[in-house]
């Protein structure tokens, strides 16, 4: 049973014991001989659940349509409604329904609150991100610790590269929850860095840098600013310096992300970054790093460069993604070389290691989870998860 009938089902589940509890008898009266008439809402609702048992979400929706025009009055029928719509997709009846439900004269600050959580949710569902953040401001005026609103106003402040709010907003949250959340605040003041770095703001990136390794001494994407920071300045010495703490500080998945940063200036790939890599492959066989390296250089010096490094490395123990890869750095015609390079153009280069989601470029931050640093070059023929992203 896929979410969206899990959530049909817990709404509609809460609609029926609204009506229930609306409808209950007072039992410290004597109890009446007479029946009592049925409730035309019953019907539809009990109808409308047996819709969700029977994976008919559809008609189950429909059913609840019908509750709602009997008990319109009823604010929770309509708020559950709205969260069906949104589930199904339907975001702009879902705004309405909740917009309709904060119109309302007779409304309390609680109710009023959840509405706007619900605009929030409808909004940041359909991808209108201003609207959204709007709406749970609102509802965080009401209610400051709301962790679900605080979270999703976040998700959308990285999403929107928003770097300086969203750290804000973790701030925030490590005082409600009393947490520390230390990596992600490097992973945000290194995306910062990242900013300035491209806008030539060396000061103010070197000031970022450095906030965000004290965050997080182990923080990647900081290590590979800094190095990138040192070749840009010219300060080659340092860089080389900074790369070998890289590989004693960064997490050994990662040292294959190394050549990237390398190879960009080739001055100073020739002087130094070229025998400082072949000193860590000597050091530690690592394929993906070897692989890494001569698809690197292959596309920023030439194919011949490539090909010779290749040669001299001699990478033993390659996977079939491995082979695949400097298969398809050949410039023959061959069927399976050409057939290496079309999978080449889409294959999934990194994998989440916390949810198993997989991408094709170098990421931060996982799309799927959040997570920050949790992406990892993918080294086998087998995947972290199913999902792909």
């Amino acid at each position: 049973m896929n979410s969206f009938i899990v959530i049909l089902m817990a709404a509609a589940f809460l609609v029926a014991v609204a009506l229930l509890w609306k409808n209950r008898e007072d039992f410290s009266d004597d109890i009446s001989d007479k029946p009592e008439p049925e409730d035309n809402r019953v019907t539809p609702l009990l109808r409308g659940i047996n819709y969700l048992l029977s994976d008919r979400p559809d008609q189950a929706l429909q059913e609840m349509v019908h509750v709602a025009k009997i008990r319109s009055e009823s604010a929770e029928v309509y708020m559950a409604l709205g969260e069906m719509f949104r589930a199904q997709g339907e975001y702009g009846r879902a705004v309405r329904i909740h917009q309709n439900l904060l119109a309302r004269p007779d409304s309390s600050l609680d109710f009023n609150f959840q509405a706007y959580v619900s605009l929030g949710r409808d909004f940041q569902a359909g991808g209108l991100l201003d609207r959204a953040l709007r709406h749970y401001g609102k509802a965080l005026a009401i209610q400051p610790d709301h962790l679900e609103s605080l979270n999703a106003c976040l998700r959308i402040r990285e999403q929107s590269q928003e770097w300086e709010e969203a750290e804000w907003l973790v701030s925030r949250l490590e005082q409600i929850e009393g947490t520390s959340y230390h990596e992600h605040r490097a992973y945000l003041k290194s995306e910062m860095a990242k900013a300035t770095l491209d806008a030539n703001d060396l000061d103010v990136a070197q000031s970022l840098i450095g906030q965000s390794l004290t965050l997080s001494p182990a923080c990647t994407h900081a290590h590979l600013l800094n190095i990138e920071l040192f070749i840009k300045e010219k300060k080659y010495s340092e860089a080389v310096e900074q790369a070998k703490l890289f590989f004693a500080q960064v997490k050994v998945e990662h040292h294959a992300l190394l050549p990237r940063v390398l190879l960009a200036q080739t001055e100073f790939y020739q002087q130094y970054a070229e025998s400082l890599l072949m000193d860590m492959w000597k050091q530690h066989q690592d394929a993906e790093l070897a692989v890494t390296w001569v698809e690197n250089l292959s596309k920023i010096h030439s194919l011949e460069d490539g090909n010779n490094l290749k040669t001299k490395l001699k990478p033993k123990n390659l996977s079939l993604r491995h082979e695949l890869r400097l298969l398809a750095l050949d410039e023959t015609n061959d069927n399976l070389v050409q057939q290496a390079k079309h999978w080449r153009l889409v294959m999934k280069l990194y994998g989440c290691h916390h949810c198993g989601v997989q991408v094709r470029d170098v990421r931060w931050q996982c799309p799927k989870c959040n997570k920050w640093g949790s992406m990892e070059p993918l080294k086998t023929s087998q995947s972290f998860g199913e999902e792909n992203a």
